[in-house]
């Protein structure tokens, strides 16, 4: 068992804090979704310690609103079937890049297959389900899983 220590126990109520009171807002701040995923990635960083390499790479022209926790999604996902599965050089890279009329979230990971496979999760559905309600025909979302890379590229045109 791992021990957070008292700097993640404040990064896990400042997660929660963040999912339970934005996650009902319509929109957020690109930057404060940023924040967030900067956040849970320090959080997972002290969990599996040495065993990941994370890159998060952002770059922000002009600040704008966007539906929350859409990203966390694909990074969850990343830690789920990837990380936690991995026994050894395991990596997660992310890519956003936002301006006025665009955002165009890239993630990244890789993935040892598993024999037994399980029900396919409703992660990907709820976020597509989301997308379709708050973009509707203005958002793509591709999805390319050929092992032992999982890629999901997220384009969401503002406004």
């Amino acid at each position: 068992e791992i021990s957070l220590g008292l700097v993640g126990s404040e990064m896990c109520i400042r997660d929660r804090r963040y999912t339970i009171y934005k996650g009902k807002e319509d929109f957020v701040s690109i930057i404060d979704e940023v924040k967030y995923l900067e956040n849970y990635i320090e959080l997972h960083k002290i969990r599996f310690q040495k065993r990941v390499k994370i890159d998060f790479k952002y770059k922000i022209k002009e600040d704008g609103k966007v539906a929350p926790l859409l990203f966390i999604i694909l990074l969850e996902n990343a830690f789920k079937h990837g990380v936690e599965k991995m026994t050894e050089d395991a990596y997660i890279h992310l890519d956003l890049k936002a301006d006025a009329t665009k955002i165009v979230f890239t993630i990244e990971n890789n993935f040892e297959e598993q024999k037994n496979k399980k029900e396919k999760g409703i992660g990907l559905d709820n976020l597509e389900k989301r997308l379709d309600h708050m973009y509707p025909n203005q958002y793509e979302l591709i999805i390319d899983k050929q092992a032992p890379t999982y890629r999901a590229s997220l384009n969401i045109k503002l406004a």
